[in-house]
């Protein structure tokens, strides 16, 4: 496993309290009861920071998954 990954799953635990390390590559706004616009806007903050980051609003919107900010950060060609 990169450190991007493992770095997005800490981010994920961080944000969503419960979720398993396991569960995190798996989450999304449709498996997630808890991913409301205000646990979107904290795990945007928590992944910026971790990954020194900024996320343009006009994307933000798009990334809907654990899936989607990992695309996201790789397109970045974000450090591992």
């Amino acid at each position: 496993m990169d450190s991007t990954h493992a770095r997005l799953i800490a981010c994920f635990t961080a944000v969503f309290r419960g979720l398993a390390p396991d569960q995190a590559p798996h989450a999304s706004v449709d498996t997630l009861l808890a991913w409301d616009s205000s646990h979107h806007f904290m795990l945007m903050q928590v992944i910026e920071e971790n990954f020194a980051i900024q996320i343009p609003e006009e994307v933000l919107g798009d990334i809907d998954s654990f899936a989607g900010f990992e695309d996201y950060l790789a397109r970045k060609g974000t450090e591992s």
